[in-house]
């Protein structure tokens, strides 16, 4: 898989048959799906902790660390991906949706060049 080529429906059903293979999304439930996604989101927050704001893009630069964020990364998209086929939720519609808001909200005149 690549962003290039994979939809996002295609990583949701893998996502769906690795999780229905070993029994995690029979007893799934949103509180349960969001704390995951939570817990995720805070160890990805973890690599940048104690970096100050100039050295954060310094991570890329030591391999262990840069594969430790695409873990993270990885791990926050999967829950994400949960939660939307736990809410039967469209994300690409999702995300053009809250994009068409965020325009009306912050219009590119009133946005800093």
């Amino acid at each position: 898989m690549n962003d290039k080529t994979t939809t996002i429906a295609e990583i949701k059903k893998h996502i769906q048959d690795f999780s229905d293979a070993r029994g995690w999304r029979k007893d799934q439930n949103a509180k349960d799906l969001v704390m995951a996604l939570s817990v995720e989101a805070a160890e990805l927050s973890e690599i940048f902790m104690w970096l100050h704001s100039d050295n954060a893009d310094s991570v890329k630069e030591n391999a262990e660390e840069y594969q430790h964020l695409q873990e993270e990364l990885s791990d926050v998209f999967w829950y994400v991906c949960r939660l939307c086929e736990h809410f039967d939720i469209d994300l690409a519609r999702a995300v053009e949706e809250k994009a068409a808001k965020n325009a009306q909200k912050y219009p590119i005149e009133g946005c800093k060049s």
